[in-house]
């Protein structure tokens, strides 16, 4: 098998390609819990990609809990699932519309509002605009606990040129919004704070009630510079990570 043909996740760098492929086969248990993983060199010719494209896939895969690595050793797999439930990098637009292909959503329901003061001040909004309010949640694979709930906010035109379209489970809205409207994102803008799951999310989500998560608001933004979608995603605590790395200004 040649990395090409691991249709694993099609335009991630390649040594996130490999990890994904690889935590598959633990899934699968190709490679069971306490098994000793093949070597660097085994696995580079099996992916057709280099040794350090290898290692730093097996690195993220020892970053997630899944496997050790020791010298003399080897690689030895650890855990089947990591004990946070999603880890990824979100700095670009493409590393977001990565994320959608790595985790389905699931519809739960769709209703026309009007902003009121309280949803003003938090998502930035006038207060008194009519919007279409979308609620969904979204998994790693199906079956398994929610990463997410996700409160989505439409403009009334926009949500009726969607249509059932967010219904599907794959991909982002936004791109379907882009598909069906002809309007392009230009700008994500992200706001991180943590708060507690409330009560009327915590069955949804599967977890407790008052327990700590991280909340995400993102404002889509587009060429011409008016907002066209805002997205709330409560993440339960345990199972999922945000990465930022910040690089020093020089000069």
């Amino acid at each position: 098998m040649t990395l090409e043909s691991a249709a694993t996740v099609r335009s991630a760098p390649r040594y996130e390609a490999v990890a994904q492929e690889l935590i598959q086969q633990i899934e699968a248990a190709v490679y069971p819990v306490g098994s000793k993983m093949p070597t660097e060199i085994e696995l580079a010719e099996t992916f057709g990609v280099s040794r350090a494209t290898v290692r730093s896939a097996l690195d993220t895969l020892a970053g997630l809990g899944l496997v050790s690595r020791r010298r003399r050793i080897g690689t030895v797999v650890e855990a089947v699932r990591p004990p946070v439930g999603y880890a990824r990098t979100v700095t670009t637009m493409n590393e977001l519309v990565q994320y959608s292909t790595e985790t389905v959503r699931r519809f739960l329901s769709s209703r026309a509002t009007v902003v009121d003061s309280g949803l003003a001040v938090r998502l930035g909004l006038t207060e008194g605009t009519p919007m279409v309010h979308v609620q969904m949640l979204r998994l790693l694979n199906a079956g398994q606990r929610p990463l997410c709930h996700t409160d989505l906010f439409l403009a009334p035109d926009v949500a009726e040129r969607v249509g059932d379209a967010v219904q599907r489970p794959d991909g982002l809205v936004n791109d379907i919004i882009e598909q069906r409207t002809g309007v392009v994102t230009a700008r994500v803008d992200q706001r991180l704070r943590a708060r507690a799951v409330p009560g009327e999310l915590a069955e949804l989500l599967e977890a407790d009630a008052g327990s700590p998560a991280l909340e995400v608001l993102r404002t889509y933004i587009g060429t011409a510079g008016t907002r066209h979608l805002t997205t709330v995603s409560l993440h339960p605590a345990d199972r999922f990570e945000f990465n930022l790395t910040m690089d020093r200004a020089q000069g």
